[in-house]
């Protein structure tokens, strides 16, 4: 029994599991970027995930070095589904032409969430030689690294 519950949660928290980045453009250089990521497969990768896609921005864009400000993150967890169990145990007589029975049951329900994850951050853009591309990240390498920097 605690195997199959112990699946089950599994199951709805890898259903659960996604990462979606949406994109507004602040100006021609600056874009801002955030990650809503949810389940266990993706919330510790949400930083990677905003990383690359602020490095593919850029490129994108024609530029090859960025900078990241106003950055914020944050965690915590939403309900994925509920794990409900039930059992029952019923009989019946016969007596006659008139049949009677009896019917106990019972059930519970166990809450599963799913861990969260959100990045936000602005992404300013340069061009090799401009002065804010010296200390900024370069988008080629951020992007071979698939933003684990």
């Amino acid at each position: 029994m605690k195997k199959k519950i112990a699946t089950s949660c599994l199951m709805a928290l890898a259903l659960a599991a996604c990462a979606t980045t949406s994109e507004m453009p602040l100006a021609p250089n600056i874009v801002r970027l955030d990650t809503q990521a949810s389940g266990l497969l993706f919330v510790g990768s949400a930083p990677a995930i905003t990383m690359k896609r602020a490095a593919e921005t850029t490129l994108a864009r024609g530029y090859t070095h960025f900078r990241l400000e106003q950055a914020s993150m944050a965690q915590g967890r939403r309900l994925a589904g509920m794990q409900t169990h039930g059992s029952g145990f019923g009989t019946a007589n016969t007596f006659g032409g008139t049949t009677t029975g009896t019917f106990s049951g019972s059930s519970f329900s166990t809450p599963v969430y799913a861990p969260t994850a959100s990045v936000g951050v602005t992404v300013v853009m340069f061009r090799a030689g401009e002065a804010g591309a010296k200390g900024a990240w370069d988008a080629a390498d951020v992007l071979k690294k698939q933003g684990k920097v």
